[in-house]
C-alpha cells in the first residue's frame, strides 16, 4: 500500500503491538522477580522449610512460564484481530492510484464516523437502554417515510467534512432537500449523500442500513463509498479503478445466473394505493410463478447494490410502481456495482447508454439475460394494466 490511509494503519498496529507487547514484558518481568525472590528465600538460612520453598520455587516458575506463553500468545492474537480490523478500512492499492485516492480516503473517515453514530443506537435496540435515546423522528409527509436525529446529524457532518477539504465542491443529500425537489446534476464536482439509507431499518434495529457517499464530476457518478457499521462492511468502488469489500476486490460471481437459480430482491417502498400495490405484487406473483430461487426484500437501496456487486443478490428491480429511488439511493451503489461488472438500466432504457441516476425506476443484475427477463416481466404487468384501463 501506497498510500497515506495504509501508511496510517501501519503506524497504529505497530504502535498498538508495541504497547501491547511492553506489557506484557513487564508482567512476564515481574513474575520473573517474584521467582528469583523465590529462589533467595529458599536459600536463605532463615528458612524454616526447604520443601515449602522449593514448591514455592516450582510454582513460580510454572506460573512465570504459563503466563508468558499465554501472554505472548494474546500478543500475537492481538495484532492479529487489530491488523484484520484496521485493514479492512484501508485504501487498496488499485484505488490509491486513482485520481479521487483524496477523495475516497476522505468518503472514508466520515462514513465511519457517521457509522459509529449509528451504531450505539441499533446494539442497544431491545434493551432499557434503548430508553435513553431520543431518535426525534420527524415525518415527510408519511409515517413510513421519516428521518432521525441521527440523518440529520450524519449529514451534517459528512457535508462539514466536505466543506472543509472542499470548499468548492457541491453537496446534494437526503435531509437537506426536506420534500421539496432535488437539485440537478451539473459539470461542476458534487457529492450525493445518503447519511442513513435503509432508515426504516435503523429505527426498528435492524442491521441493514449504511451511510451511502457518492461523487460525481461532468454529471457522471465517479466514485462511491458505503459502510454498513452493523456488519462492519466497508464498500469502495472508483470507475475504472474496480469495487472494493473491506480492502478486498470484488470479482464478478455468477455471471450466467439464470432467473430460476437466482436471489431476487425488490423494494415496494413507500407507495399505498391499492393500483400501485397490485401492480408490484403482480409482477412479483410472475417472477414466482416463472419460478427463482428466492426472493428478498432488504429495506435499504444503497446495500441492495452493494449485495447484487458481491453476489449475495443476483438481481435486484424498484420503482415499478411510481415509487423509485432517488440520486442518494443509487449513486455510490451504482459505481460499486458497475465495477464489479453488474449492469443496471432503467425499465425504459433501449440502448446500452449510461444509467440516469434521476431515472424513476431501475433494474440492477449479475448478467443482461437475468435483467432482461425482470423487464420482461415488468412491461407484461405494465401492458395487462393498460389493458384493463382501456375497458373499463
Amino acid at each position: 500500500m501506497t498510500s497515506k490511509s495504509s501508511s496510517d494503519n501501519s503506524e497504529a498496529l505497530t504502535l498498538a503491538a508495541e504497547s501491547f507487547a511492553s506489557g506484557a514484558s513487564k508482567a512476564v518481568s515481574w513474575i520473573g522477580t517474584q521467582t528469583a525472590s523465590a529462589v533467595n528465600i529458599s536459600m536463605s538460612p532463615r528458612s524454616s522449610s526447604s520443601r515449602v520453598a522449593r514448591e514455592t520455587v516450582a510454582f513460580v516458575a510454572a506460573a512465570s512460564l504459563a503466563t508468558g506463553a499465554a501472554l505472548t500468545y494474546a500478543m500475537l492474537n492481538y495484532e492479529k484481530w487489530l491488523s484484520n480490523k484496521t485493514g479492512k478500512y484501508s485504501i487498496p492499492a488499485d484505488i490509491a492510484a486513482s485520481p479521487f485516492h483524496e477523495h475516497v480516503r476522505l468518503a472514508i473517515k466520515l462514513a465511519l464516523k457517521a457509522g459509529e453514530n449509528m451504531r450505539t443506537y441499533c446494539d442497544e435496540k431491545g434493551t432499557f437502554a434503548e430508553h435513553s435515546h431520543d431518535l426525534n423522528v420527524t415525518f415527510k409527509g408519511r409515517p413510513e417515510d421519516f428521518c432521525t436525529k441521527i440523518d440529520v446529524e450524519n449529514e451534517h457532518l459528512l457535508m462539514e467534512g466536505i466543506r472543509e477539504v472542499f470548499p468548492t465542491h457541491k453537496i446534494i443529500g437526503e435531509e437537506m432537500r426536506g420534500t421539496g425537489g432535488i437539485p440537478p446534476l451539473t459539470k461542476y464536482p458534487t457529492w450525493i449523500l445518503d447519511p442513513i439509507d435503509g432508515t426504516i431499518n435503523f429505527a426498528s434495529g435492524l442491521p441493514m442500513c449504511c451511510v451511502s457517499i457518492g461523487f460525481c464530476l461532468d454529471r457522471k457518478p465517479l466514485m462511491g463509498v458505503v459502510y454498513a457499521p452493523m456488519t462492519d462492511e466497508l464498500y469502495i468502488g472508483v470507475v475504472g479503478y474496480g469495487a472494493f469489500r473491506n480492502a478486498v476486490k470484488i470479482m464478478p460471481t455468477k455471471k450466467d445466473t439464470p432467473l430460476r437459480e437466482a436471489v431476487v430482491c425488490f423494494e415496494f417502498g413507500y407507495v399505498r394505493g391499492r393500483k400501485e400495490v397490485s401492480t408490484m405484487i403482480g409482477i412479483v406473483e410472475k417472477i414466482m410463478i416463472h419460478g427463482c430461487r428466492t426472493s428478498r426484500q432488504i429495506g435499504s437501496g444503497v446495500l441492495d447494490l452493494c449485495y447484487v456487486a458481491t453476489g449475495r443478490l443476483d438481481v435486484v428491480y424498484a420503482g415499478v410502481a411510481g415509487d423509485g429511488w432517488k440520486p442518494w439511493d443509487l449513486c455510490a451503489g451504482y459505481v460499486i456495482a458497475s465495477e464489479a461488472g453488474c449492469v443496471m438500466e432503467s425499465f425504459q432504457q433501449k440502448d446500452s447508454s449510461e444509467f440516469d441516476l434521476y431515472s424513476q425506476n431501475h433494474i440492477c443484475a449479475t448478467n443482461k439475460g437475468l435483467l432482461e427477463d425482470i423487464r420482461t416481466f415488468v412491461k407484461e404487468e405494465w401492458h395487462e394494466l393498460e389493458e384493463e384501463a382501456s375497458a373499463s
